[in-house]
């Protein structure tokens, strides 16, 4: 067969090899090996892990075009994605499992009686973040109207992995077993709801595999956005069962009523894999409408059980999956609208800045209010795993710091520094606090952190974005902080994504700030529509339900513009080529298997190449024992959480006949990934493919 054809689109278009698969760009069309064409090799990998052609070119658009194509590419979210249109987001199937989710959550709500009842959210990395943001959010919610809080949380790796990356953990299912089973330790039922974006993580495969084995007490929910088919089929180290098997498993539970799949496709991220972005944003507002969809059933004229009529009951699921509707559409205008605001409020400046920050060994700090804030401190702790970032270069801070958090654990930098023996010499002693204050100030996210320590360092390449929800009214301490930074660093800005868009207080904003970026979205219209139902009494929900969904909608906007921000700093800093992230930390299996394929792609040479670069970048070494190749993954994601640039290392390693010394002496004289490998391949420039006729 002979191979496709291909074109050197642009200076640094990868070579074709003797083996392996032919590349455009990041676009497999041809592996020499298996002979298998791209369709092929396309359907084997999962369409979270897949490259959009829409983002093809990311890493070369100037910052105005990066954001018009986040925007395309979200819109997939809403739109579908080929060949998956019929499993959207609006899919009837996927409509209907929400509306029964929210059914078992309402009977969970109505008993008030969260030492026998409760709702978990769990996940790993960003699915765990946002389904801790979503526990604290109804709990609070719950509370303002008598109610006791219900929702529990668990993200692998501990109140930790809230803040910084802790990904080791979600490969063990046995970890995710034991958090489980202390969270719901003598609860007699329980709304499990496992969110793994690419339904991968064997934390959560063993989380509800112990669902399914007792589902006596549990409905286990997973939430996910591949097809059931291209659940992970990976053996998992020390355990007897892949995700796919557990996924087959809940299928029969679906089947049986017992259980739920939501995973609409919402095609591939605009960084490949990066599911923090259309997959974290589907997370948030998924789990949001489960949950307002619940509490809007405790004020319904009608409870399911009160409804003796079959066809009746069938009605009022029918209601409640039109009132899914609504969100569903809220959340569609949420998305539509705030990147076109953003532009014309000039977001793409913002990301130079962010860019040059980076670029110039400067930092970008998050400053911000209650859940705002909070969505400050999610986007920083997401930039080391996914772009191989250092921690102090994107920081996150909240007013309030654990207090405003409201996390189980409390104050980790307190709760990280252990008793000090008496009889420890001094020196041991001087030696350890100098440690733990190194390792324990990642952990600090108070404002008042920043202010005593971060802000004396300022300097005119930091960038400080302050985030808020209202341009009337601003926090004292914003207030004070805002003037005290303006005077040592020039580039300072607010993202502003109001609640109420009928604010017609005097907006004050632009006294404090330079550069403001507003955002409104009219969300009134899907409120209204969510909230109506045929002789309804007025209820406490008709005021706390407009409230949190217009919360919920400001809420995204930030997390889009956030997104944005990081996303184009990092690529401008050279740590994407094309849409692939090629700079990330090994510190998992998943990645470590990510990583691999990048080097396979990138350098289009055989898996076994490639795995023997990564190993030879990994360990420092210009040969690979047999012994080395025997070594668990474990011990290689151990090792790979702390090496940097494995992953350019070993694409330089993998694409020239080098030696380690060598590849690094590359790197260090063309720092940006993709000069690098424009320069390798200007060297060896191939001859066009075709066709033959």
């Amino acid at each position: 067969m002979a191979p496709y054809e291909m074109y050197d689109d642009d200076a640094a278009a990868l070579h074709a090899s003797d083996s392996g698969p032919t590349m455009l760009g990041c676009h497999l069309l041809y592996d020499c090996d298996t002979g298998e064409t791209m369709s092929d090799l396309a359907a084997k990998i999962p369409v979270t892990e897949t490259s959009n052609p829409l983002t093809v070119d990311i890493d070369i658009s100037t910052s105005y075009e990066l954001v018009n194509l986040l925007h395309r590419c979200d819109s997939q979210i809403f739109e579908g994605w080929d060949p998956y249109k019929s499993n959207n987001i609006f899919s009837e199937q996927l409509i209907f499992n929400l509306q029964k989710v929210s059914e078992r959550v309402f009977d969970i709500l109505k008993k008030k009686s969260p030492a026998c009842e409760s709702v978990v959210f769990s996940g790993c990395g960003t699915s765990g973040r946002i389904g801790f943001l979503t526990a604290r959010s109804f709990n609070n919610l719950l509370t303002n109207i008598d109610f006791k809080p219900c929702c529990e949380y668990i993200i692998a790796g501990d109140d930790k992995a809230l803040l910084t990356s802790q990904e080791a953990p979600e490969d063990s299912p046995q970890a995710g077993v034991k958090a489980l089973q202390q969270v719901c330790k003598k609860k007699k039922r329980v709304v499990y709801i496992g969110i793994s974006c690419g339904l991968s993580a064997p934390f959560v495969a063993g989380q509800l595999l112990y669902c399914m084995e007792h589902l006596d007490v549990f409905t286990p929910v997973l939430l996910g956005f591949n097809p059931v088919e291209q659940a992970r089929t990976q053996a998992i180290e020390g355990w007897s069962e892949t995700f796919l098997s557990v996924v087959e498993k809940l299928v029969d539970a679906q089947h049986a009523g017992k259980g739920f799949i939501i995973n609409p496709i919402l095609g591939p991220e605009a960084i490949t894999g990066s599911s923090r972005m259309k997959g974290g944003t589907a997370t948030k507002f998924l789990l949001e409408i489960i949950m307002l969809n619940a509490l809007r059933q405790l004020t319904s004229t009608l409870e399911p059980e009160d409804v003796a009529d079959e066809g009746a009951q069938q009605a009022l699921s029918a209601d409640g999956a039109i009132r899914c509707t609504h969100l569903l559409r809220m959340y569609e205008e949420v998305c539509k609208d705030t990147y076109p605001q953003a532009l014309s409020e000039g977001l793409h400046k913002v990301i130079d800045w962010a860019g040059g920050s980076l670029n110039a060994g400067g930092h970008v700090y998050y400053l911000g209010i209650d859940d705002t804030g909070l969505l400050g401190l999610v986007d920083a702790s997401e930039c080391p795993p996914t772009f191989g970032a250092e921690v102090s270069d994107v920081r996150g801070f909240v007013f309030g710091g654990y207090t405003t958090l409201g996390n189980k654990e409390g104050d980790l930098v307190i709760k990280s520094f252990p008793p000090v023996q008496e009889l420890v010499p001094i020196i041991d002693k001087m030696q350890q606090s100098y440690e733990h204050s190194q390792q324990d100030s990642k952990l600090e996210i108070g404002a008042s952190h920043f202010s005593g320590a971060v802000y004396h360092s300022l300097g005119p390449s930091d960038l400080v974005i302050f985030l808020t929800s209202s341009g009337s009214e601003l926090d004292a301490c914003m207030k004070m902080l805002a003037q005290m930074v303006c005077c040592k660093c020039s580039q300072v800005v607010v993202l502003a994504c109001y609640r109420d868009i009928n604010d017609t207080k005097e907006d004050i904003l632009s006294q404090y700030f330079p550069k403001v970026v507003r955002i409104r979205i009219p969300t009134t219209q899907y409120i209204r529509s969510f909230m109506e139902e045929k002789d309804k009494k007025m209820s406490w929900f008709d005021l706390l339900g407009v409230h949190a969904a217009r919360r919920f909608a400001s809420e995204l906007s930030c997390k889009l513009l956030l997104n944005a921000i990081s996303t184009g700093a990092h690529i401008q800093k050279g740590k994407v080529y094309h849409n692939l992230m090629v700079d990330l930390k090994l510190s998992n299996s998943k990645l470590f298997r990510r990583g691999i394929e990048i080097v396979k792609s990138l350098a289009t040479c055989s898996e076994d190449t490639a795995l023997n670069a990564v190993l030879r970048a990994l360990y420092g070494t210009n040969v690979v024992s047999e012994e080395l190749r025997k070594v668990a993954v474990s011990e290689h994601t151990r090792v790979g959480s702390f090496k940097p640039k494995v992953i350019p290392t070993s694409i330089i390693l993998a694409s020239k006949s080098c030696l380690i010394h060598e590849a690094m002496e590359i790197l260090l004289k063309f720092p940006v990934i993709r000069t690098a490998l424009a320069q390798l391949c200007a060297v060896t420039s191939p001859p066009m493919v075709q066709f033959p006729p």
